[in-house]
């Protein structure tokens, strides 16, 4: 074969790849969100991304307003992490604990420093089956570019949104968007539609930062209760 017949064939090849490239994009991964994580901050009270009180309806503002005046009664019943039961989704990203993101066999892990809670997103592109309820629902995903985005459905309505205890109905549809800025760290966005307590849909924003898997170690939530601590910390370690 002479230079130039050669050359010709590189370039073929180099425009068939190219075109092949653009037919067949890479598939998207969670390489650069694995890792540990700790919010930047932490509040009992949660705002939508621009400061705002959630645009509850009138039965939902009744509701928290009932809750939020029984926030210091040891004994309130709206908030199941109190005695150890799983906050739900989305309440569990908000809290002041560090979680990891892994990533196997089609599926995105969360698993939580707070008493061990997990989800497994799947993210084979099937919608999920809810069979009832649960605490964490049923999250499935995809990639959109360089962001990973959760839909949850099915999320059983005795957990709450925040410390508060703003409510949220098993009708939710929960979307995350999560995706790392340009200074390292990880963005996330909730988009909460619920009709039944909320006037048009509404958005949260949360920001983490990458920590030593040493700030993983398990916060087991009876240990604290049986320290007389409260089962959840107020505060970022």
């Amino acid at each position: 074969m002479n230079i130039k017949n050669a050359g010709r064939q590189a370039l073929l090849g180099g425009i068939a790849l190219a075109l092949l490239s653009a037919a067949f994009p890479a598939q998207a991964d969670a390489s650069a969100l694995k890792g540990v994580w700790m919010p930047d901050s932490y509040s009992e009270q949660l705002k939508t991304a621009d400061g705002a009180t959630p645009p509850l309806t009138e039965e939902g503002a009744k509701l928290y307003r009932e809750r939020v005046a029984q926030h210091g009664d040891r004994d309130r019943q709206y908030d199941r992490a109190r005695w150890c039961a799983g906050p739900g989704m989305p309440r569990i990203m908000f809290m002041p604990y560090a979680f990891e993101i892994r990533e196997d066999a089609g599926f995105v892990g969360f698993i939580y420093q707070w008493y061990r809670w997990h989800r497994m997103v799947d993210m084979t592109g099937q919608e999920p089956e809810i069979v009832v309820p649960t605490t964490m629902g049923y999250p499935v995903g995809h990639w959109d570019k360089d962001a990973l985005v959760i839909k949850t459905v099915g999320t059983n309505d005795e957990t709450v949104l925040d410390a508060m205890g703003l409510p949220h109905s098993e009708d939710m549809v929960l979307t995350e968007r999560l995706t790392l800025l340009p200074n390292g760290h990880l963005e996330a966005r909730f988009q909460i539609e619920d009709s039944e307590f909320y006037s048009k849909p509404w958005e949260a924003v949360m920001t983490y930062h990458r920590v030593g898997v040493d700030q993983m170690q398990d916060d087991i939530c009876p240990d604290r209760i049986a320290r007389g601590e409260p089962a959840v910390r107020s505060a970022l370690p």
